[in-house]
């Protein structure tokens, strides 16, 4: 279950939260009883789970979730709560980051392929972490022989929840020489420079660190100096305005298995930046699971990551504030939330999609009328973020259920119909989608941000094919202080 550990090693970085999951008043000290209890967010409400201090083990080993300090059990007492709500540990074999950040936050994932991703993707990331928003990300190969969990040349691992832990820039001038400007507008002769370098500079990376080459022996006394530079001129080529883009991320297995390129453990990118700004950072090489990459190697090797943020803000332009300095308290929130529960029902409203046109009007319909207000606003459109979610399986899955591919899909309201009038097949046979789902996926949930014109629409919501039942969570995510929704 990485994917709830991913999502668990993410909330400890929220205090606040994480006593909302953890409650404080519990220990093992006073008046201690055996008994303890963890709040998880499930469809739409916070609900309470009791549980006994027996835990599973093996050998007088914990055999699940557990840390490395002995005396520690917090997170094996809040995986048996996580099972216990969800039926036992078993259920909890295989799963999304989204669901259990979803779970231990009660707030919006928003999913982002990295292998095409926003040009402001960075500045989305810093803002998230600022927040104090979940994010996790997995790296699904392309070839589809290598199999699950798949450890690679890089030290990175296939198919495996990571958690995203910090999101930062470092300034890489302020240690070690910089290059001279030769070649400043010669890009082609800059590359050819940097892959010389790079070819010595490989071998050694293996051999030695900036920092242990200037206590290297006398034998090799230009050893430190030299590599110093090279380790420079490289960092200063490929980040000609002096700063890194970093991010730093977590194996919650852990251990030894981290990323062994450009700026890991005791690489020699490290020796480039001041040593304040080290500390600032608190850089610490131990094999703890935790490691830095470049932002452009994150997004290389990396193929997803999900942002999960209590409301949609962090993918709101601007509010840049200082990086250390948590904005979650302080930001007003500009965003609310309609919700609404719903059912598949066999023969009834289980349409499937609009590939069915005899049975997709069965499916539920929501009306929605979105209204833009600012007269300063330049595009004049209406942010919308729509979610849904199936209830209820993953508890059924050892009685073999599984998820349906879910989605929605977005119309018009016509003129001639009354808000909240159930749309019929001649309107769906002879009117186009304003917008839908990517994709059908077969997912606890599905989410989707529209920019929409103001106007009143018709969401439908439905499975990919006619009678496959179960329930859903809507939930619709709007603008506060731009938007008046009324939902039918």
């Amino acid at each position: 279950d990485c994917w709830l550990l991913a999502a668990v090693s993410n909330l400890t970085l929220n205090p606040r939260l994480f006593h909302v999951v953890v409650p404080r008043d519990q220990s093992l000290n006073n008046y201690y009883a055996g008994i303890f209890h963890f709040r998880f967010w499930q469809y739409g409400k916070w609900q309470e789970v009791i549980i006994d201090d027996l835990l599973p083990t093996y050998y007088d080993q914990l055999v699940f979730m557990h840390s490395k300090t002995k005396n520690e059990f917090w997170c094996a007492l809040l995986e048996k709560a996580y099972a216990k709500l969800y039926g036992c540990y078993e259920a909890l074999r295989g799963g999304n980051i989204n669901e259990s950040m979803v779970d231990l936050t009660g707030g919006v994932v928003e999913m982002i392929d990295l292998r095409n991703p926003p040009s402001n993707l960075f500045s989305v990331m810093r803002k998230a972490y600022r927040r104090a928003a979940l994010m996790g990300c997995a790296i699904e190969p392309q070839n589809p022989n290598i199999h699950a969990e798949a450890i690679l040349t890089n030290g990175l691992i296939v198919r495996h929840a990571y958690s995203v832990t910090r999101v930062t820039c470092v300034d890489i001038t302020s240690a070690g020489p910089k290059p001279k400007a030769i070649c400043s507008d010669q890009p082609a002769n800059n590359r050819r420079i940097q892959e010389a370098f790079g070819s010595i500079f490989k071998p050694l990376i293996g051999m030695v660190t900036p920092k242990e080459a200037e206590k290297a022996p006398s034998s090799v006394p230009a050893l430190g100096p030299t590599l110093a530079n090279i380790t420079n001129f490289n960092i200063n080529l490929a980040f000609p305005d002096g700063k890194a883009e970093l991010v730093r991320l977590h194996n919650p297995w852990g251990n030894e298995a981290e990323w062994t390129g450009s700026w890991s453990d005791k690489s020699p990118e490290w020796g480039t930046i001041a040593p304040e700004d080290r500390e600032r950072l608190g850089l610490t090489f131990d094999d703890d699971g935790e490691f830095w990459m470049s932002f452009q190697d994150f997004i290389g090797n990396f193929s997803s990551l999900e942002i999960c943020d209590v409301t949609p803000e962090v993918f709101d332009l601007g509010d840049e504030d200082d990086e250390d300095n948590n904005a979650s308290e302080n930001i007003v929130k500009r965003w609310q939330m309609v919700m609404y529960e719903g059912a598949w029902v066999s023969h009834h409203s289980a349409g499937g999609c609009r590939n069915f046109i005899d049975t997709f009007p069965t499916n539920p319909q929501y009306t929605v009328v979105l209204e833009d207000p600012d007269e300063d606003d330049d595009d004049d459109l209406c942010t919308i973020v729509i979610s849904i979610m199936q209830k209820n399986v993953r508890q059924l899955k050892r009685y073999g259920a599984d998820y349906n591919p879910i989605g929605f899909t977005i119309y018009k309201k016509p003129d001639d119909k009354q808000l909240g009038e159930h749309l019929d097949k001649e309107f769906f046979m002879y009117n186009m989608s304003i917008a839908k789902v990517k994709f059908f996926l077969n997912t606890r949930e599905v989410t989707e941000r529209f920019r929409l014109p103001p106007g009143a629409y018709v969401i439908v919501a439905s499975t990919f094919e006619p009678e496959m039942t179960g329930e859903f969570l809507l939930r619709i995510f709007y603008e506060a202080k731009r938007l008046k929704i009324t939902s039918f």
